[in-house]
């Protein structure tokens, strides 16, 4: 199997029909085809968009995405409209440059970025985007996850990224405000499949407009679990309300994150265990990534021509994602462990 990725020309065929209700029925199938779109020149229209949920079709968080993936790849685009069940994206050239979007509400900035970062480490050039919206929101990996874990993952393996968090956004307020800037670089073939030796236990905690004692209080049960290091990211600017907790374990192959929210009325303490159980889960499997990392790496074999790794959970995210992949022309084995090829 033999798969040429297009960067810089437009495909002349028939369009791709993805359905968007397979797998987790969601926003992912959406984000992960448009991203794929525009690394191949494959043009695609996706149908059922997020018919499992509750109110199906686009919402401004997907329509953000797609506009501005648009932007960069110059496709052209039918169907993005609220509440929109049917996409026809036809992208073009892939141009290198400084973008800016702004969701509009509280709508997870990582989830865009799940949209446009493999697009824009595929830039000829340095670019950047900087993107206003939720940081910290439901169902949806922070900011310091992107930052501390993924970030570093894919760094470590020849892309060049850098965010900076301007402003905090939580969820109803929003508002936040991140930049991410990338330089041209060759990935190399990502492969991990061992953790290597454990280093160290990191916590990073950030807030706005909450009582000191909470992050005290946190920081002191964590202590008591072991982890000694706290971080603390505290902000008086901005527009919103709220804090979250990310707990990363560092390997010489890899690293392992897990991130909780703040909820009104759970006590500090409750927060501060939740996310200790949630890290010792990942790190109680065999994988070498954990969860959530599972699901993003897929889609970046079409950037470094392989991903190869263990997942610690076999997500709904990750089977939609390696079920997509293949619909793009990639290899995919599931085994004990995940292998794609997608050969450029």
């Amino acid at each position: 199997m033999r798969l040429w990725v297009r960067k810089n020309t437009a495909f002349t065929g028939e369009s791709m029909i993805i359905d968007g209700s397979y797998g987790e029925g969601g926003g992912q199938s959406l984000r992960t085809a448009v991203a794929l779109a525009c690394l191949t020149g494959r043009k695609i229209v996706v149908e059922n968009i997020r018919k499992g949920r509750k109110q199906p079709g686009l919402k401004p968080q997907h329509m953000a995405g797609i506009r501005v993936a648009a932007q960069m790849c110059s496709a052209e685009v039918e169907g993005l409209e609220p509440r929109s069940t049917r996409l026809s994206f036809a992208p073009g050239e892939i141009k290198s440059g400084d973008y800016r979007v702004d969701i509009g509400t509280a709508g997870s900035i990582t989830l865009l970025l799940q949209t446009v970062l493999p697009i824009m480490l595929s830039f000829s050039g340095p670019g950047s985007i900087e993107i206003r919206g939720g940081t910290d929101v439901s169902f949806a990996p922070t900011i310091d996850y992107y930052r501390r874990v993924l970030f570093p993952i894919l760094n470590a393996h020849g892309a060049r990224i850098d965010a900076e968090v301007l402003e905090r956004g939580y969820y109803p307020e929003g508002g936040g405000l991140v930049r991410v800037r990338v330089a041209p670089d060759a990935m190399g073939r990502i492969e991990i499949l061992e953790r290597g030796v454990e280093r160290e236990k990191i916590a990073w905690f950030n807030s706005r407009a909450l009582p000191e004692h909470i992050g005290a209080r946190i920081k002191k049960t964590l202590n008591k679990e072991g982890i000694k290091t706290v971080n603390f990211d505290v902000r008086s600017s901005g527009r919103s309300r709220g804090c979250s907790l990310l707990l990363t374990t560092e390997f010489s192959h890899t690293i392992f994150g897990a991130d909780v929210l703040c909820r009104r009325g759970v006590p500090a303490e409750k927060i501060a265990m939740r996310a200790v159980s949630a890290l010792n889960s990942e790190l109680r499997s065999r994988g070498t990534v954990d969860s959530h990392m599972a699901d993003h790496l897929p889609v970046f074999a079409f950037l470094s021509g392989a991903v190869a790794y263990i997942p610690a959970k076999w997500t709904e995210h990750l089977r939609t994602n390696l079920w997509l992949v293949k619909q793009f022309g990639a290899e995919v084995i599931e085994k004990d462990r995940v292998e794609v090829h997608a050969y450029i």
